[in-house]
């Protein structure tokens, strides 16, 4: 099975404790043969370290050319460091960072998993490329999601039959 992500990048601590253990049980049950994941801020990155802890094959799909241009410092060094180990990395043709490019990325990940885990609270995208809009293109091309709740903390299975 191959799994890929989707989620916010503004994340509580509260949130991310709950985050952390439940994404690490659901992982756990799963026989994964490669993850993916463009190691955005927030849930991205918290999928990833989960992945690499459990040693699953992993793929970064990098948006464009100068993304870590959208990283702090403090993130960038975790980014960078996620790329290095990953199995492999597929830059898309963007050169710059945009909702464009990110809405891309986030299309990528779906067609190349089998199940999707949405770390999503439910609401509208605030931009094009969202993680409402990449549920909604999960649907569209009927994947299997894992949606986790962080405001709810719940866990729902959608396009499971």
């Amino acid at each position: 099975m191959r799994i890929g992500i989707t989620g916010h990048q503004n994340l509580t601590s509260a949130e991310r404790d709950w985050l952390k253990v439940e994404l690490a049980i659901e992982i756990k049950k799963m026989k994964i043969e490669e993850a993916y994941s463009c190691l955005a801020i927030g849930a991205d990155q918290l999928f990833a370290s989960i992945i690499f802890e459990n040693k699953i094959p992993f793929v970064a799909i990098i948006p464009c050319k100068y993304y870590e241009q959208t990283f702090d410092q403090k993130h960038i060094e975790l980014y960078n460091s996620f790329v290095k180990q990953a199995n492999n990395v597929i830059q898309l043709d963007f050169d710059i960072p945009s909702e464009e490019a990110f809405y891309e990325a986030g299309k990528t990940v779906v067609n190349k998993s089998d199940v999707v885990i949405a770390i999503w609270n439910n609401l509208p995208a605030k931009g094009l490329g969202g993680t409402a809009d990449i549920v909604e293109y999960a649907k569209i091309k009927n994947k299997k999601i894992i949606h986790f709740n962080p405001i709810s903390k719940t866990i729902t299975h959608i396009n499971h039959g």
